[in-house]
């Protein structure tokens, strides 16, 4: 590694905190015959929600093709939320676009989430939109269904990578901007916006001044400052930075910069409370092998020049093998901080969460989440038990979802922070009954073979009480049209499923349509 790093700390033995007596890790596991992985976590007073991917057959809610058996192909997004004792509640599934065609594949990234105090959980991904890359934020309540979803768009392709409380009932999104177009009118770099948390409002999207040609990773919000872990074309020397950005009138502009002066080093996470600004990231060594690093913002910017941030201290984890950096997390005046580990642990790989003493970096404990087979982490969260919440990806498992041996979602509950390598395990258990873990908050209504229908002329009254709202989508799962009452049926021939809404309840038949 580079000599300018301040400590190189090599975790090859087991640590030993004296004084601890033996505690417990309990394992939730979710999925079906695809690969699953949860990729963000929230905990509050109800309990836990998780978002992540997979590639599993789903059941969709009513809007989007739910009777396409499995659901579209490709990668779809998922909500998994559990209450304070990890019992499952309820679970929702989404594909990239809701409105394409039954064969169109799906594809999306999902980047974060939140639950408000009406109990919606809104989720934040990514996904093309007529062929363009956008940003969107998705509500769904347990009993409402989607309540609302709002596109991310700024006049060229949009990714986001955080979602973040800032305040009692605020929230900030952080992400990308991308010109589509040379030459283009709106600089490309970082996006940020105010969203208050409701059905209501769409969030707010402007460009940071002083971010062109920087990309974020992550983002964390403290103290009235937005801290935005990016990376910077152009920089060869140190393309990985911390941004200090201020949002005073409503207007976002960067007025510190923390470098990393390491050339090989790309972020992965940040984190912020009042101990301060942490981060991690993965770096190459000199074998070539990937190693986890993590580091923390001085308090204040240099005395010379306040518009430049240093660094308390930067540390690497080496190993012989690849070691990456995953996530980081402050819990109190202790930093947790997960990569993934091939050298340690019970079989494959591991989920390695390291605990390093904030005001000066220095290691003392690790544990190692994860069984005999292949694992990862994804993201972090304390409850508020003070117990310390891991998810990601895991194989150790596979029999419970089918034996497929493909990767499971995974959360692992700690049930304190202070981790040991003597953490006894609880048996790992199944979320939900297997079958009902990736569906929509509506009732499931697939059709496995040719349906039976009602047959309808195009033209004729539709077969609907008067002052019912109905709409129509061909059996790709398109919507074709939408009206209430006896309407006349469109012009289309085929297949039709016909969604009615009375009440607040939605029920959906059959029609084949001729001309």
């Amino acid at each position: 590694m580079p000599a300018r790093f301040l400590l190189v700390f090599m975790v090859l033995l087991p640590a030993l905190v004296l004084g601890q007596t033996p505690d417990s890790v309990e394992v939730r596991v979710f999925g079906s015959a695809g690969m699953d992985e949860a990729t963000s976590v929230w905990a509050d007073a109800s309990g836990y929600v998780l978002a992540g991917e997979t590639t599993s057959d789903i059941a969709m809610a009513v809007g989007q093709a739910i009777w396409a058996p499995g659901g579209p192909v490709g990668l779809k997004g998922f909500i998994t939320v559990l209450d304070q004792d990890l019992g499952y509640r309820w679970s929702f599934a989404f594909a990239s676009d809701p409105e394409a065609p039954l064969g169109t594949p799906s594809t999306l990234a999902v980047r974060d989430v939140v639950r408000t105090p009406d109990s919606t959980v809104w989720v934040l991904y990514d996904a093309p939109r007529d062929g363009l890359w956008e940003g969107h934020l998705l509500g769904v309540h347990p009993e409402g269904g989607i309540v609302q979803e709002f596109d991310v768009l700024s006049g060229g392709a949009v990714s986001t990578c955080a979602l973040l409380p800032a305040g009692p009932e605020n929230f900030l999104v952080v992400g990308h901007r991308q010109a589509s177009a040379l030459p283009s009118s709106v600089p490309s770099g970082v996006m940020a916006g105010l969203w208050q948390g409701n059905a209501e409002g769409s969030p707010g999207w402007a460009f940071v001044e002083g971010t062109e040609g920087m990309r974020p990773v992550d983002a964390a919000w403290w103290g009235n400052r937005l801290y935005v872990a990016v990376h910077r074309d152009g920089q060869e020397d140190a393309p990985a930075a911390v941004l200090v950005v201020s949002t005073e009138n409503g207007v976002p502009q960067v007025i510190g910069v923390a470098e990393i002066a390491d050339p090989d080093l790309v972020l992965t996470g940040i984190t912020a409370s009042e101990e301060g600004v942490a981060w991690s990231g993965t770096a190459v060594s000199l074998d070539g092998s990937l190693d986890a690093a993590f580091g923390k913002l001085a308090a204040e910017p240099d005395a010379l020049d306040p518009g430049l941030w240093s660094h308390d201290w930067i540390v690497v984890t080496e190993s012989a093998q690849d070691r990456p950096g995953r996530a980081i997390l402050w819990t109190g005046d202790v930093l947790q901080c997960a990569g993934r580990t091939a050298t340690e642990g019970a079989g494959g790989t591991g989920a390695m969460v390291q605990r390093r003493f904030g005001p000066n970096g220095a290691w003392f404990g690790v544990h190692i989440f994860g069984g005999e087979g292949e694992e990862d982490v994804r993201d972090m969260a304390r409850d508020g038990e003070g117990r310390l919440v891991v998810v990601g990806s895991s194989t150790s498992w596979s029999e419970l979802t089918g034996g497929s041996g493909s990767p499971d979602a995974v959360l692992f509950r700690a049930s304190s922070i202070n981790l040991t390598p003597s953490f006894t395990y609880g048996e790992a258990q199944l979320v939900g009954d297997g079958s009902a873990v990736f569906v929509g908050t509506e009732d499931e209504r697939q059709v496995t073979g040719r349906p039976s229908a009602m047959s309808v002329w195009s033209g004729a009254p539709m077969p609907v009480e008067p002052g019912t709202e109905w709409t129509l989508y061909d059996a790709g799962g398109q919507r074709v049209a939408r009206g209430e009452g006896a309407a006349p049926v469109p012009d289309f021939s085929g297949w039709m499923r016909l969604v009615t809404g009375h009440s607040g309840v939605s029920e959906g038949r059959w029609l084949w349509v001729r001309r």
